[in-house]
């Protein structure tokens, strides 16, 4: 498994995308409400896209790997979402806008991109596999929570407008690629939909999200120098995320006594964040705040290079990892 040209030209594309909205905006002279339309059904498409190659029926695999797998969903679901807010505090206090769309970029675990850098840096990829229904499982039925209890603390969220925005744009895209999911294993069967059919879906999720990011920034509110000026806070942000999940995963990995390609994975599922699953919530819940899809938007950009450089890190601490497990595994 690698990189495909499309994931290694994703920061370059995503920029592109984001850089051609603002100036579509700027160019008509005012924003365009009618491509929030087109914004909307785009997210829904993606996020569909992104949960239609899970199955939940591989939920029970990962309990073959009890420890490690309650240890990284402590961490995803228990540790980040504290932290995430605890370090938008330190960093991104004064601009509530960013520290609304850091939040909510890293409250979603990755569900499938962190593959990839687990097989780059040799890891196990049948346990990265079976923790994949945890994850788009867990922060479906999570999420209403921590907007309320997270997000709400920044800005203010109706209710009623949570609520929906979770229903519309996670709970009915979970439900519908379940049933797409079954029609077309049922008509094609799984090796073309595990073949030809994902493959190809990958290319169309990019493109898709590209169009929503244009979209979405020509439709809403200018941003300002001022506020762009500020992006500099939340790449520190998003840099310091990345390095404290990656020293966490790796001390715990050593004093659980997991193994090199075990430590690997929940480097992985613990660091890659689901940016495309929360666009259609911050459009819903937070409509006429563009600082908010920008902080949501920049986190795959800062992402790809820190994801590459940490497998290569990792590669590199493996013959000091895989010692210490073996000797924990022996008892000495």
């Amino acid at each position: 498994m690698a990189l495909s040209v499309g994931d290694k030209r994703k920061p370059f594309i995503l920029i592109g995308a984001m850089v051609a909205g603002i100036a579509l905006q700027r160019l008509i002279g005012s924003a365009v409400p009618a491509l929030a339309q087109v914004t909307q059904i785009g997210v829904f498409l993606v996020i569909t896209a992104v949960m239609l190659p899970i199955e939940l029926n591989d939920i029970g695999l990962a309990l073959k790997k009890v420890r490690p797998t309650f240890l990284a969903l402590g961490i995803n679901f228990v540790f980040i979402p504290a932290f995430a807010w605890a370090l938008g505090w330190l960093f991104l206090r004064q601009h509530p806008d960013f520290w609304v769309g850091a939040i909510l970029y890293t409250l979603t675990p990755c569900i499938g991109w962190y593959l990839i850098f687990t097989d780059i840096a040799r890891g196990n990829l049948a346990w990265g596999i079976a923790l994949l229904p945890w994850n788009i499982t867990l922060q479906v039925l999570l999420l209403p929570a921590y907007l309320y209890l997270l997000v709400g603390r920044v800005i203010p969220i109706e209710t009623a407008t949570m609520v929906h925005s979770v229903l519309l744009f996670l709970v009915a895209p979970f439900v519908l690629s379940i049933a797409l999911r079954r029609s077309i294993i049922a008509m094609r069967g799984r090796e073309f939909f595990f073949g030809a059919f994902k493959h190809s879906l990958g290319d169309v999720k990019l493109w898709i999200f590209v169009a929503v990011i244009l979209s979405m920034f020509a439709s809403q509110p200018p941003i300002s120098l001022a506020d762009a000026g500020t992006v500099g806070l939340l790449v520190a942000f998003l840099i310091g995320f990345f390095i404290v999940l990656f020293v966490l995963a790796v001390l715990a990995g050593r004093l659980f006594g997991l193994s090199y390609a075990d430590n690997v994975t929940l480097a992985f599922t613990t660091t890659a964040r689901n940016s495309e699953a929360v666009i259609g919530v911050a459009l819903a819940a937070f409509p006429g705040h563009p600082l908010v899809y920008l902080a949501i938007i920049l986190g795959p950009i800062v992402e790809l290079p820190m994801l590459l450089l940490l497998a290569r890190l990792m590669l590199s601490l493996r013959q000091r990892i895989e010692p210490v497990a073996r000797e924990e595994r022996l008892g000495l």
